[in-house]
């Protein structure tokens, strides 16, 4: 079975997704996903380690058993440039699903929460087309990290909100080549 015909299977899509940036049992992994049966979670959750795409991150035991922590395999969460060259289009569209569904789930929990007000939590999402040469998109990227590196550096204190800065960065096809809009 290839990888992405196991991510894609709904139940294990949404156990991709409640790993991103986490490490949680598969009790933990039940609270979250409850329309699933526990017998089906662990057989996803068996079959997804056993495509390395997620791991063990620890075990414990707990009244005499064991239960184990999982995390999605560090080659999964954070693929290296070698290894996103490496991939089909097929194995990067499925990283790709992973990673945007991830955005509609965080986006749908905060839409769920009380209180939320865009303006006052300065929620925001756009796009933005522009003309850059490869040097200038590179002084663009180094300009944001640097940005993004001041900010990751502050602890959490009164008055600070935990945050998600996301940025696809992606060219667009020449006006009037082939496939251009």
């Amino acid at each position: 079975m290839s990888m992405p015909s196991v991510v894609l299977h709904p139940v294990r899509l949404q156990i991709v997704q409640a790993l991103l940036g986490e490490e949680l049992t598969t009790h933990q992994l039940h609270r979250r996903l409850p329309d699933v049966p526990i017998a089906t979670l662990y057989r996803h959750v068996a079959q997804l380690v056993r495509h390395e795409l997620i791991e063990v991150a620890g075990e414990q035991q707990i009244r005499g058993a064991s239960e184990k922590t999982y995390r999605l395999a560090a080659g999964f969460a954070n693929p290296t440039a070698e290894e996103l060259a490496a991939s089909s289009s097929e194995e990067l569209l499925t990283a790709f699903t992973v990673f945007t569904s991830g955005l509609i789930r965080d986006f749908g929990e905060y839409l769920g929460g009380d209180g939320r007000d865009l303006a006052a939590d300065r929620v925001s999402f756009a796009q933005a087309d522009f003309w850059a040469t490869d040097e200038e998109v590179d002084e663009l990227t180094g300009a944001l990290m640097e940005a993004l590196v001041a900010v990751r550096a502050h602890a959490p204190g009164e008055g600070r909100r935990r945050r998600k800065l996301t940025t696809i960065l992606v060219p667009r096809p020449e006006p009037g080549a082939e496939g251009s809009a």
